[in-house]
């Protein structure tokens, strides 16, 4: 994620907040968000979900999300 981000300018405002799956899958935030499982990947703009992905890692995918939110 952070070769896209350093490799695309209309990205470089994007703020990337990571939570362990390991640690906080018990935690408010996981329950908020509906986050059921690991390599789940959801992308805000101005505070609400423009969309998500979910055991997905590949580079299209998370670039799919950052084109999302570029368009919003």
């Amino acid at each position: 994620m952070s070769a896209l981000i350093e490799g695309n300018p209309k990205y470089q405002n994007v703020t990337v907040m990571k939570v362990n799956w390991d640690d906080h899958k018990r935690d408010e935030i996981v329950s908020e968000l509906g986050i059921r499982r690991r390599s789940t990947l959801i992308m805000f703009n101005e505070g609400k979900e423009v969309d998500r992905v979910i055991a997905q890692t590949s580079t299209q995918a998370i670039e799919a999300l950052f084109a999302a939110v570029a368009a919003s």
